[in-house]
C-alpha cells in the first residue's frame, strides 16, 4: 500500500464536500474502507472511495435543494 492510497477523514470531507461524521458513518457501515495507521483511522482511496456519494440529510440536503431551485 502506498501513502497516496490513504486520505484522512478531514481531508476527505473537504474533498467530497460532506462532514467527517458522514464519512465515519459510511466507513462504519461498510460503504467506505478504512484502516488504522499509528492509532489514526484513514480512508482507503480504492474503488469504494471512487464510487462513494454521501447520503445527505437534514439542513445540508435542504440547502442544496434550495440552491438548485434558485438557479
Amino acid at each position: 500500500m502506498h501513502p497516496d492510497d490513504l486520505i484522512s477523514f478531514s481531508d476527505a470531507a473537504r474533498e467530497i464536500g460532506c462532514s467527517r461524521t458522514t464519512l465515519y458513518r459510511a466507513a462504519d457501515d461498510g460503504r467506505l474502507n478504512d484502516i488504522e495507521v499509528g492509532g489514526r483511522r484513514m480512508l482507503l482511496k480504492d474503488e469504494a472511495w471512487e464510487d462513494f456519494e454521501p447520503r445527505l440529510k437534514g439542513g445540508r440536503a435542504r440547502k442544496l435543494e434550495q440552491d438548485d431551485e434558485d438557479e
